[in-house]
């Protein structure tokens, strides 16, 4: 089924160039350290799909962090930034049920096609104990420069992701509901155009960063941010 060739190839390519902080990260850390702040000190902390373990390395001082992802190469960083790295699938994610009080990604539900998707968020569900947190962020259908950028990028075979989806929040939303996970809140990441990549910059970290701060006073920015996300909770 396409979407679901996401191959550890693919991946490991990705994760093996050196990457900077790109203006998305800067947003996807901020929003992560209020979480971490937000969890009981002793928490079991899941990111599906962790790449590096960048944000993991935001919950490891207070919480048991477990980083999940298919690229070796991802791992190999990640696992300086997390308690316990997993190379393995989110359809059978290794860990028992009810294991987490939180379990999220970023970038990663995109790449599967409905119900792919769903099956996906079930399963993060699945290793997540009542009354805790599934987090999902992804790239937002109504962010114009988002879609222009990518259909630029396809143009001109640089676009580097395999298969990618887009979602608006209420598809979003809707996602959540079919994997029986009720929705707290929608969010949006980065409602300002890019500046940054993960290879280039135009600015500089420090300019960006300030540039970062203001856009937190920005209204309704799931509907036009680069990104949207939930937080859902298991009932």
């Amino acid at each position: 089924m396409q979407g679901l060739d996401q191959s550890a190839e693919l991946w490991d390519k990705i994760w093996s160039k050196s990457q900077i902080t790109s203006d998305y990260s800067i947003r996807y850390l901020d929003f992560m350290t209020e979480i971490e702040l937000s969890l009981q000190a002793g928490s079991v902390v899941c990111e599906a799909g962790c790449g590096t373990g960048q944000t993991l390395r935001i919950f490891s001082p207070r919480h048991r962090t477990i980083g999940l992802d298919i690229s070796a190469n991802a791992l190999s960083i990640a696992k300086n930034n997390c308690d316990a790295p997993l190379q393995g699938d989110i359809f059978q994610i290794p860990l028992r049920s009810e294991t987490c009080d939180l379990v999220y990604n970023s970038g990663v539900i995109e790449h599967f096609p409905h119900p792919a998707n769903v099956r996906a968020l079930s399963e993060m569900a699945r290793i997540t104990r009542k009354g805790g947190r599934i987090i999902v962020i992804v790239p937002n259908t109504l962010c114009l420069w988002y879609k222009l950028g990518k259909e630029v990028a396809c143009r001109v075979n640089r676009f580097e992701f395999g298969y990618e989806e887009d979602y608006s929040p209420r598809r979003l939303r809707t996602t959540f509901e079919e994997a029986g996970i009720k929705v707290k809140r929608c969010f949006g990441l980065q409602a300002t155009p890019v500046l940054a990549t993960n290879d280039r910059e135009i600015l500089s970290f420090p300019i960006r960063r300030r540039l970062a701060r203001l856009e937190r006073v920005f209204p309704f920015r799931e509907y036009y941010s680069y990104a949207v996300g939930i937080v859902g909770c298991k009932e």
